[in-house]
């Protein structure tokens, strides 16, 4: 008997073709994302198993998939890496794993912060506008080599975009972290010179401010949670130099939105290059405040992490995932909850 499992519509049509591969092993139900469908096709299906996106579930879903996995866990697989819409909370009171897929979306996340750090430095968006409406003109950029590149996070993408930066670019590469250097060092196993050698770095912080006061670039790869909730607000985004260049593929709600407008609209920022946003999709915080309206923000909607290498390497995982739970080998789980 196939064991049914509850995927939502955006995340199966991503995956479709290796998904499909294990059609003979599941039974795939497909369904819309709002968090009353899911918890209701689990419900009529009888299923343990969700597979889910990005969009939030905080509510009826928990309770719902508990009560028909019992007495065992249930499991919750993210098709991603961050996990910031699942209540981890509601998980672990309703005895259900969470399972992610880390390290899959490394490459393509860093590849896609650089190309807007390029982007940005070489004007090619209005470039590219301007002579699609027939006009062959020209705006100075500049070289990033030898230019300081800080980068607030440094976990596995943010060790991505340090390489490429300093190894590929020529850059200059700071590094923040709440995690002190020692820390870092010791989690690899080597000497901590050996460890900013490993990712070109210059120097390594664990305060913001000295940090963000060296930057001509800055690109934020922390995790969100409750502490880092807005962190680049007004009083962070002042510490940087004038005209500084900022590029977001970390979460939307890391950047406070409202501040990050004023500082291009002021010039405290030169640009940005946004990949992810407080609301997603995208619509402005205020209606006046809409980042879509300014010339030096480059936007993509949050597809940082969608190549065909990167969806690959995630729905392998995500298949990984889903038979350990089947065959009771919760060890070989991704599990954070």
């Amino acid at each position: 008997m196939k064991d049914p499992v509850i995927i939502t519509e955006y995340t199966f049509k991503r995956g479709e073709r290796i998904f499909s591969e294990y059609s003979d092993r599941i039974q795939w139900i497909v369904c819309a994302a709002e968090e009353e469908t899911v918890a209701r096709k689990v419900q009529e299906e009888k299923a343990r198993i969700v597979v889910l996106g990005v969009d939030r579930y905080q509510g009826p879903l928990y309770e719902v998939l508990s009560d028909t996995a019992k007495p065992a866990p249930a499991i919750i697989v993210r098709h991603g890496v961050g996990y910031d819409g699942i209540n981890t909370e509601l998980c672990r009171k309703h005895n259900i794993f969470l399972a992610i897929t880390p390290g899959v979306l490394d490459q393509s996340v860093a590849e896609h912060a650089i190309a807007l750090l390029m982007s940005l430095a070489r004007n090619i968006p209005y470039l590219d506008r301007e002579f699609h409406e027939g006009r062959f003109v020209r705006k100075p950029g500049f070289e990033l080599k030898g230019k300081i590149l800080g980068i607030a996070g440094f976990g596995r993408i943010g060790k991505s975009v340090a390489a490429i930066a300093s190894c590929g670019l020529g850059m200059t590469v700071e590094a923040f972290d709440l995690l002190p250097l020692a820390r870092q060092a010791e989690g690899e196993g080597i000497s901590e010179e050996a460890f900013r050698t490993r990712y070109g770095l210059r120097g390594y912080h664990t305060e913001f401010e000295p940090f963000a006061r060296l930057l001509d670039a800055l690109s934020i790869n922390l995790p969100l949670n409750k502490a880092t909730t807005h962190f680049i607000n007004a009083h962070r985004l002042a510490a940087l130099k004038d005209g500084a260049i900022l590029i977001n593929t970390g979460r939307g709600p890391l950047v406070d939105e409202k501040a990050l407008y004023a500082a291009l609209v002021s010039g405290k920022l030169g640009s940005a290059g946004l990949d992810v946003f407080e609301r997603e999709p995208y619509t402005p915080v205020l209606p006046e405040m809409d980042l879509r309206t300014l010339p030096n923000a480059i936007l993509t909607p949050h597809a940082a992490s969608d190549t065909e290498e990167a969806n690959e390497r995630m729905q392998r995982m995500v298949m990984e995932n889903i038979f350990a739970y089947i065959q009771g080998k919760f060890e070989k789980l991704n599990r954070v909850v």
